[in-house]
């Protein structure tokens, strides 16, 4: 019974620690986008900008469960599954946001200043590699205990890495195809896709809360 609490009382510290951590990490990557989307008018930019929002409060709700948890030394499965249902609701917000942006842009174009958006290009470079780290330490540490924070975690930067991703790729096929008659529409295609990303984000996070497993 001593190694159980024991047990219990260092998996929820190390929690704790590592949602410390991925607060730190996801909002120190999102909010370079702050000024680079808005200044670069490139939607996919917008776009990510957006979901990271949603995702650094996703964090910094989980942080506080978790922080409440750990001085209360009990699980608080009410309050972790509470924390997911706001964020499912949070997430399908920014999803009906994208939608009606891109479908704006398809009408209305803006031109994309080249040089902001080859920031955004650059950032994203070291933004990949540091998501799929974060990823794979959320996953791993969600597997020690039934948490429904910790499944919640891995799934955000997994779609965080996928985002990332998908932004790069849309930002490189934009310098790649430039004078070609796709080329107007690839930042709305791609919005399009992040939201759709977005979309499955709360669906997922809805599930988790209701079946953790």
């Amino acid at each position: 019974m001593h190694n159980k609490i024991q047990e219990d009382k260092a998996y929820a510290l190390k929690k704790k620690q590592l949602l410390k951590f991925n607060f730190w990490i996801i909002f120190g990557t999102w909010l370079p986008f702050v000024f680079i989307a808005v200044i670069s008018n490139s939607l996919t930019l917008i776009a990510q900008m957006i979901m990271g929002a949603a995702q650094s409060l996703s964090v910094l709700l989980s942080w506080m469960t978790a922080r409440h948890s750990f001085r209360k030394q009990t699980r608080l499965y009410r309050s972790e599954k509470m924390n997911a249902l706001f964020m499912a609701f949070v997430f399908l917000a920014s999803f009906f946001v994208v939608i009606g942006m891109a479908t704006e842009r398809i009408f209305n174009p803006r031109e994309i200043k080249h040089d902001i958006a080859l920031i955004g290009l650059l950032v994203n470079s070291f933004s990949i590699p540091v998501n799929f780290i974060q990823w794979r330490r959320n996953y791993n540490l969600s597997k020690q205990k039934l948490s429904l924070i910790m499944e919640g975690q891995w799934a955000l930067f997994q779609i965080k890495f996928f985002t990332v991703l998908m932004v790069e790729i849309s930002l490189l096929l934009f310098f790649l195809l430039e004078g070609k008659g796709i080329h107007a529409y690839i930042d709305s295609f791609f919005s399009y896709a992040l939201a759709f990303l977005t979309l499955f984000s709360s669906v997922r996070l809805f599930a988790k809360s209701k079946n953790p497993r």
